[in-house]
C-alpha cells in the first residue's frame, strides 16, 4: 500500500498570515477600512491600495522573525493534523518562508500543537519537487501559480485550494477542490 501523505503550506493555509498583514496595515498605515477581502492579489506589490513606501515597509516587515511568531493558527488546523496523524497520514509542512525562519517556524508549529512528521522550507517554485504523484496524497495550498503547477505536473494528486481572496480565480475541477472549511473537509479525508 502506498503511503498516505498530506502536504500543507503554512502561510495563508494553517497560519492566518493575511489577517496578520491586515492588522499591520491598519495599525501602521491607519487604513482601518482594509479587510482581508482587499488582498485580491497574491503579489502585494500589485495591490492598488498600497503605495510604494507601504509596500517597501511590508516587505521589510515580512523579512523579520517577529512578524511570524505572533500569527494565529487557522481555527481547527492543529486539531485536523492530529486527526490525520491518528488515522495513518504522514503530515509534511512545506513553506516558502526564508530558510532563516526554519527554527522559528518549527517552534510556532509545536507551540500551536500541530502534529506533523516533517517541515520543509524551500523556494516556492521548488515545492513541487517534494510532492509525490499519487492518488494517496494531497496538497493544501493558497498560492495560485503553485496550485496550477502542481495540477499540471502531479496529475494523480488531489489539490485543495485553501480559499483566500487572492486565489479565487483558480479554476476548480475534479482534482482541484476549494477548501473553505478545513475541519469538515479534512475530517472526510481521514
Amino acid at each position: 500500500m502506498k503511503e498516505k501523505i498530506g502536504f500543507f503550506d503554512i502561510d495563508g493555509v494553517v497560519a492566518e498570515t493575511g489577517k496578520a498583514m491586515i492588522e499591520l496595515v491598519k495599525n501602521e498605515f491607519k487604513k482601518t477600512w482594509v479587510t482581508i477581502e482587499d488582498i485580491n492579489q497574491y503579489d502585494i506589490t500589485k495591490l492598488s491600495w498600497l503605495n510604494p513606501n507601504e509596500i517597501e515597509f511590508l516587505l521589510e516587515k515580512f523579512a523579520q522573525p517577529d512578524f511570524y511568531i505572533h500569527i494565529s493558527p487557522v481555527n481547527e488546523a492543529p486539531y485536523i493534523t492530529r486527526i490525520l496523524k491518528n488515522t495513518g497520514w504522514k503530515i509534511i509542512f512545506i513553506t516558502a518562508r526564508p530558510s532563516y525562519l526554519y527554527d522559528l517556524t518549527l517552534f510556532w508549529l509545536k507551540k500551536n500543537h500541530f502534529h506533523f512528521d516533517e517541515l520543509i522550507i524551500t523556494n516556492a517554485h521548488e515545492k513541487i519537487k517534494y510532492c509525490i504523484n499519487s492518488d494517496k496524497c494531497f496538497f493544501v495550498e493558497d498560492r495560485p501559480d503553485i496550485i496550477e503547477r502542481i495540477a499540471i505536473e502531479m496529475p494523480k494528486m488531489t489539490i485543495f485550494v485553501y480559499d483566500q481572496p487572492w486565489n479565487r480565480s483558480v479554476n476548480i475541477g475534479k482534482r482541484i477542490k476549494r477548501l473553505t472549511d478545513i475541519l469538515k473537509t479534512m475530517e472526510n479525508k481521514s
